[in-house]
């Protein structure tokens, strides 16, 4: 045979040779577990460690905030606030023009003097006809206009009373510490009824995040719970939170869903404003050394979830029991083992 076609030959059978190796060793299963699945589609399973997170949208709100309206109409007089400033519990803020409501009141008092006056004269007359038990005098014509004397002065004294509450109508304060963030109408001279002079005032101190958990999420929640929060105004610093608070009747807007409270850190309370949103996450369960898989590796049939495993270089079908979750893998509790592959 001569050289040249010996040596063909042989280049033909090395060939065939590197391809049969390559065939064989790439059926074989993968020892690295991320590297080679990605790319071969296969995972090994190994033991790690997951983490459960829940993931939750809230918006800034606050536990102390009241809106403040006058309950009658009127002349806007004096408003002593502007937004933007700090007020005390029981300040004055704005006040209405209460000549005539402050006239009413001097005559209500006048006319409560008058029937105290006469009352206190009829009981003077008829002092000698008192029988001494309870209102009754010796006959019943004097126990009648006694009587209707009490009955006119008790009229005397709620009708005073009434101007006076009247009187407490006509300023606003506030009934907490706080920052006044809202003012219908921040001018005087104008009048005004009770729906077009609101005054909002907010606790700044207070301030928490409020977020809805449906029913299936709120079981696994745990008072105390850390929460991990991005703000949408600053979305690239985390901060730390705590969960305190879990409503036990839904929100009336959603039959299913939860009000749940998160704390805000004092360092970023001053930058936040009522509405702003965030993201929030909370850790919500954790293991180590369990088995997981990524979920593209799960298929369900009916109510039952299987996983493909390559055993021999054959594909096997098996039943898996799943357990908690994690932002890529899934716990497998029961129908694997450490070592084995899965298509994915």
């Amino acid at each position: 045979m001569p050289i040249k076609v010996k040596r063909s030959y042989l280049l033909v059978l090395f060939l065939i040779l590197v391809g049969a190796a390559f065939l064989f060793f790439s059926r074989r299963t993968p020892a690295n577990v991320q590297s080679q699945g990605k790319e071969s589609g296969l995972y090994e399973v190994v033991p790690t460690s997951l983490k459960s997170v829940l993931a939750l949208s809230g918006t800034v709100d606050a536990e102390e905030k009241a809106t403040l309206q006058f309950q009658i109409s009127g002349k806007l007089i004096w408003v002593g606030v502007k937004e933007g400033d700090s007020v005390t519990q029981g300040q004055t803020i704005a006040r209405l023009d209460d000549r005539d409501v402050r006239t009413a009141l001097d005559k209500k008092a006048e006319d409560f003097l008058t029937k105290r006056w006469e009352h206190d004269q009829l009981r003077d007359t008829y002092k000698d006809r008192y029988t001494g038990t309870g209102n009754t005098y010796l006959t019943d014509e004097i126990t009648r206009i006694m009587e209707l004397s009490q009955f006119g002065l008790d009229k005397a004294v709620i009708d005073y009373e009434l101007a006076r509450l009247n009187m407490d109508l006509c300023h606003l304060d506030s009934p907490i510490n706080g920052t006044v963030v809202h003012i219908d109408q921040p001018y005087a001279g104008i009048n005004i009824t009770p729906a077009t002079a609101r005054f909002e005032i907010v606790n700044p101190a207070t301030i928490y995040l409020k977020m809805l958990v449906d029913q299936q999420d709120i079981v696994k929640l745990e008072s105390g719970n850390t929460a991990k929060i991005v703000f949408d105004s600053f979305p690239d610093t985390v901060y730390e939170g705590r969960l305190y608070y879990m409503a036990y009747a839904p929100e009336s807007v959603s039959e299913n869903a939860y009000v749940v409270k998160v704390t805000i850190p004092g360092n970023v309370t001053e930058k936040l404003r009522l509405g702003m949103g965030a993201e929030v996450s909370i850790v919500t369960d954790k293991k180590t050394n369990v088995l997981a898989i990524p979920f593209t590796a799960i298929s369900e049939s009916g109510k039952k979830t299987y996983v493909t495993v390559v055993k021999n270089n054959r594909r096997i079908q098996r039943e898996v029991v799943l357990g908690i979750e994690s932002d890529d893998l899934v716990e497998v509790k029961k129908g694997l083992h450490p070592g084995e592959v899965v298509v994915y």
